[in-house]
């Protein structure tokens, strides 16, 4: 069984895989609380070794590293490449792209052999295209919806008001903030669909992930602005999508 660890800019999220490669434990501690991960690794039974993604820093890192050792356990720390698992890294310098977007490019072209455009809903927001060759063209990196909700409550009196809710046209200052924020995080996912769309001749599978997965695909079902060349399809959340990811890469790559 393999335990896989993704530390993003908020928590470390980890699931154990079974020899089978089904997900039979998962869970998430918040990076500044070590002793609270290694509490709950203790009870994630049966682990043989670790699979990790880390784009949180040195801090969280080396963390990671005590926890794990503390617990016998030997680790693969993946860093992006050029080429794996089908995959052909677009970046100028592969091994700058964030191992969590590598490991969910990964996963969506395993599971799905398509063109895509992979977003992973966050503290930040990835928006990955990924082709029909399994070729990472490029993506986009913008703030999450946590992260913009405290953007504009920093400049506003923004902070007090409750969560609104999409509106096409908003009528209350909630519903204008809380829309705007969706339709700001709309916009990046709609506009590299149309290039992704473009580029390929055909429209590309819209693959989800992240804790603002669920929203964000509630609002691109609603919207009344339909997606590029429509396929009729919705949009597709794969929970832990990272998590999967590195269990291919552990799997098939030396």
């Amino acid at each position: 069984m393999i335990l896989a660890l993704d530390a993003g800019n908020t928590r470390v999220k980890w699931g154990v895989f079974d020899d089978a490669g089904q997900l039979t434990q998962t869970g998430a501690a918040e990076n500044r609380d070590p002793t609270a991960l290694e509490e709950q690794l203790k009870n994630a039974h049966g682990a043989s070794r670790a699979v990790v993604s880390c784009v949180a820093g040195e801090v969280v890192a080396t963390q990671l590293s005590r926890v794990l050792n503390a617990l016998n356990l030997p680790a693969r720390w993946i860093k992006p490449q050029a080429a794996a698992c089908g995959v052909r890294n677009g970046y100028h310098a592969p091994e700058t792209l964030g191992s969590d977007r590598w490991a969910a490019l990964i996963a969506a072209w395993n599971l799905h052999h398509a063109p895509c455009v992979v977003v992973n809903a966050g503290t930040a927001m990835t928006v990955d295209a990924l082709s029909a060759q399994g070729e990472f063209l490029g993506g986009l990196i913008v703030p999450g919806m946590g992260m913009m909700r405290d953007a504009l409550a920093r400049g506003t009196s923004v902070i007090a008001l409750p969560t609104g809710e999409w509106r096409d046209f908003p009528q209350s200052t909630a519903d204008a903030a809380q829309s705007g924020l969706l339709a700001a995080a709309m916009g990046a996912v709609r506009h590299m669909e149309q290039m992704l769309a473009q580029h390929e001749g055909r429209a590309p599978r819209l693959i989800l992930s992240g804790g603002d997965a669920d929203m964000l695909a509630d609002v691109l079902n609603c919207s009344s602005l339909p997606p590029p060349e429509k396929s009729g399809e919705e949009p597709l959340i794969i929970p832990h999508l990272v998590l999967r990811g590195l269990l291919f890469l552990e799997k098939t790559t030396p």
